[in-house]
Parts: structure tokens; sequence; C-alpha cells
């Protein structure tokens, strides 16, 4: 039990592994970032083109 703090050999991750997977991290987090950048600018006509006033009338329902 003394020895359970001290790392055998294979077990771990290398240098290179962390490089790598920081790199992975960052290309998703710029990924996702341009991803809602775009689906913004894109996104439905009420951000590209003036609403009419009929759609902002309301319409009373009657209950017959």
């Amino acid at each position: 039990m003394a020895n359970m703090n001290k790392k055998q050999p294979g077990q771990g991750k290398t240098p290179q592994q962390y490089t790598d997977s920081t790199k992975l991290a960052w290309y998703g987090v710029v990924g996702m970032t341009l991803l809602v950048i775009l689906l913004t600018l894109l996104g439905g006509c009420a951000t590209t083109h003036d609403i009419s006033k009929e759609c902002c009338k309301s319409k009373a329902i009657s209950a017959e």
C-alpha cells in the first residue's frame, strides 16, 4: 500500500497526448463558437427583414 501514489510504467498520458488533447479541445471550442455565430447570422427572417404589423395584432378567440 505504500506504493499506491507512485506511477507505474505504461499508465497515464504522455506529454504528446496532453498536447494533442489540448489542441482538440480548443478546436472544439473554436468550432462551436463559429457555428453559433454562423447560425445567428443566417437564422430567421426576423433578424434580416422588416416585420409587418399584421403579425403583431392579436386576434380574439370567441368561446361559443
